[in-house]
């Protein structure tokens, strides 16, 4: 038979026991996984003051992910091994397809906002002055799932009434912006696309005053943070309040998103994304 100072012992360690389950409850781990378009150090260095933002903001534990690949990535994903997510849009239509995620929110940078868009660039003295004039030229591009260094030139094209397939000649991926700048620049492609802001940055390595932008393509959203199935619904609404906070030009914002080189969130839906599947349909991205 139990005595009084025996009940009281178990009374106190019930309490105890459901003071460190609740503790728990709102400690548990939320995994905010980073596309690796850079490297580990550098985006955890990013995306830090943001954890420890929505942290604060939904009570939760949110430590960030940076997979070694995009690859790694996308699997990540679709396993549930992450319950948030953040990647540039192609991606995203990808992941889409196949896994249940929900998008949160929109990302703005400091140049182009919640948008972003590509170019098709060729010399000042190629002769080439309109999108028509590319038939039956080289042209090079960045990568087949680039968003901004092909999907969205690949649109384009095709609205200008060019068979992305046989009316120009496709040269191997150059793998990266600036390398189809400089094919541009050193005559071995006729055009090439980018991403718009990239251009600017090689005024340091190529004479840029010598190309010159041929055609703008579409505009398309930026890159959304999402959640996995794995997240309660309640957590997502905490993390997607939270992010829409972050208002552009506030103190408190660049304290948290500077480092990132954002400048705020804003609401999103998925249907926003069904211009860039159209786009990425065409391209064979999707």
């Amino acid at each position: 038979m139990i005595n009084a100072v025996g009940s009281r012992l178990i009374r106190a360690l019930i309490i105890v026991f459901v003071l460190l389950a609740a503790q728990g409850l709102s400690s548990a781990e939320v995994k905010l996984g980073i596309l690796p378009r850079l490297g580990a150090v550098e985006l955890n260095a990013m995306f830090r003051p943001l954890a420890e933002y929505l942290s604060k903001e939904t009570g939760e534990q949110v430590t960030l992910v940076v997979p070694k690949d995009f690859d790694t990535f996308k699997a990540m994903v679709k396993a549930g091994q992450v319950e948030l997510g953040f990647a540039n849009s192609l991606i995203y239509v990808q992941l889409k397809k196949d896994a249940a995620i929900e998008p949160l929110a929109l990302s703005a940078e400091k140049k182009g906002g919640t948008k972003f868009r590509g170019v098709i660039i060729a010399r000042k003295d190629s002769g080439i002055d309109k999108i028509q004039q590319l038939k039956g030229k080289k042209l090079i591009f960045v990568e087949k799932d680039s968003a901004a260094g092909y999907i969205f030139q690949m649109l384009l094209l095709s609205k200008a009434g060019l068979d992305v397939n046989k009316d120009f000649i496709k040269l191997p991926f150059a793998k990266k912006h600036d390398n189809v700048t400089m094919a541009v620049f050193n005559r071995s492609a006729d055009a090439g696309g980018i991403r718009e802001d990239d251009l600017e940055k090689m005024k340091d390595k190529v004479d840029v005053n010598q190309l010159k932008i041929v055609s703008y393509t579409d505009y398309f959203p930026n890159w959304p943070v999402f959640a996995t199935n794995k997240l309660n619904k309640a957590t997502a609404e905490k993390v997607r309040a939270a992010l829409l906070k972050l208002k552009h030009g506030e103190a408190a914002t660049e304290k948290v998103l500077g480092s990132a080189k954002l400048t705020a969130f804003s609401p999103v839906s998925d249907r926003d994304y069904d211009h860039l599947r159209q786009a990425a349909r065409l391209a064979g991205a999707l």
